[in-house]
């Protein structure tokens, strides 16, 4: 079955549900994260939604490999080894497995997403 995301750009609020607050590295406010469930496939390992950041900064926590379609708001990923990507609306990017790192949000930021997971917990 094809999963067709329906202009993301546009949802509003009460699409998205809220998916935590994880801390600042720099001890300012936290980000509030949020998104908009699309596909699971039955064994867990592939997924797919809409993804929402405001403002400020966190670790990374997805650890799968995961392909991004950014599409509003502007960021920074400064990566453990030290590669730093600047993204903004109309940009997408791809993240390996075990990429870790730090996301600095300049302008709320939406994406959709792919992810691949590497194992599924039972």
């Amino acid at each position: 079955m094809i999963n067709h995301i329906k202009a993301p750009a546009s949802f509003g609020a009460a699409a998205l549900r809220p998916v935590g607050s994880p801390p600042n590295p720099a001890g300012g406010e936290r980000v509030q994260l949020s998104k908009h469930d699309g596909f699971t496939a039955p064994d867990g390992r592939v997924e797919t939604g809409t993804w929402q950041s405001t403002p400020g900064q966190f670790r990374r926590a997805v650890m799968d490999a995961e392909f991004s379609h950014f599409i509003a708001g502007r960021a920074t990923f400064v990566a453990d080894d030290g590669q730093t990507v600047e993204l903004s609306a109309g940009d997408a990017a791809y993240f390996p497995p075990f990429t870790h790192g730090t996301w600095i949000i300049h302008e709320t930021l939406r994406k959709t997403y792919v992810v691949w997971r590497q194992e599924v917990s039972a």
